[in-house]
């Protein structure tokens, strides 16, 4: 039984994760970039790979629609 069984399924779960990718970024990168007293490279490269990780899927379950 696949997880993602209609095309609005697959709509919802790509925006979800677009909206994912841009809070983990929000607020795992831009957070602490702001406030330098709480900077941490392993929390901003840990938001950076969890954000794109994020992005990447959505881009694929995005991208089976746009095929001519």
């Amino acid at each position: 039984m696949p997880l993602i069984r209609t095309e609005k399924q697959k709509d919802n779960l790509a925006k979800f994760l677009y909206d994912l990718c841009k809070i983990v970024l929000a607020v795992a990168v831009l957070g602490p970039a702001v406030s330098l007293s709480i900077f941490s490279y392993a929390a901003m490269l840990g938001g950076l790979a969890v954000a794109g990780a994020a992005f990447v899927f959505a881009y694929y379950l995005d991208g089976k629609e746009t095929e001519p």
